[in-house]
C-alpha cells in the first residue's frame, strides 16, 4: 500500500490520487526492494517500508540459500563500515551484498568533491571485490550446508583474501575443503570452551 512506504521527498503526510499515479517513478515491476512483511492475509502480503533503511535495492548482489541456512538473529541489516557494504540476511533465505547507500549532507558532498578521481575508483573496486567475494563465500556455505551469519561470511572472505584467492577460485572444490576443515576447528574449539 501506498501508504506503508517513504515518499522519495522524505516528508511525512497523507498520500494523493497524484502520488499513486507517480508510483512509476519510484517503483516498476521486477525492481528489487527491500520491505517488512507486516501481516499475511489468505490472498495478500502487507508490506511495510516507511523507514529510512527499507527501499529500493541496487548496486549489489541478491543470493537465493535454503532458508533452513540463515539462523534467526537479533539484527539482519549489517554495514560493513571498513568496505562500505550492506549486507541483508533475511530469514526467507534471500540475502543482499551491495554498497551502503546513505544520504549525502551537503557539507559531505563538497569533502568528497576535493577527493581525486583515481581515489573514488580505486574504492569502488575495491567495494565490488569485496561485494563479489561475500556474494562468494555465501553460496560456498550454502555449498556446505553450514548456517549463514555475518561472522562466518566475514571468515569465509577473510580466508580467501589471506589465501590471495582469486573471487571465481572461492567455488572451487580445494577451497570448499579448506572451508569445511575451518569449520569443523571452529566447531571443536567452540565445544572445548562449552
Amino acid at each position: 500500500m501506498l501508504s506503508a512506504m517513504n515518499m522519495p521527498d522524505g516528508v511525512q503526510r497523507r498520500r494523493t490520487a497524484l502520488d499513486e499515479l507517480n508510483m512509476r517513478g519510484i517503483f516498476e515491476e521486477a525492481d528489487l526492494i527491500c520491505a517488512e512483511v507486516r501481516g499475511l492475509s489468505h490472498d495478500d502480503i502487507h508490506l511495510h517500508a516507511r523507514s529510512k533503511k527499507y527501499g529500493k535495492l541496487s548496486t549489489g548482489q541478491m543470493v537465493m540459500v535454503s532458508p533452513y541456512l540463515v539462523k534467526r538473529q537479533k539484527q539482519h541489516f549489517h554495514h560493513l563500515e571498513e568496505h562500505g557494504i550492506d549486507l541483508i540476511i533475511g530469514c526467507n533465505g534471500l540475502i543482499w551484498v551491495g554498497e551502503h547507500v546513505k544520504v549525502k549532507d551537503e557539507m559531505e558532498y563538497q569533502v568528497n568533491l576535493t577527493e581525486p578521481a583515481h581515489k573514488k575508483e580505486e574504492k569502488n573496486d575495491t567495494r565490488r571485490e569485496y561485494i563479489c567475494r561475500a556474494a562468494n563465500a555465501i553460496r560456498l556455505l550454502s555449498t556446505l550446508g553450514f548456517s549463514i551469519t555475518l561472522e562466518v561470511i566475514k571468515g569465509v572472505v577473510d580466508l580467501s583474501q589471506s589465501l590471495n584467492l582469486e573471487i571465481h577460485d572461492m567455488l572451487g572444490s580445494e577451497f570448499c575443503v579448506l572451508v569445511a576443515e575451518k569449520e569443523a576447528e571452529r566447531r571443536s574449539s567452540n565445544k572445548r570452551k562449552q
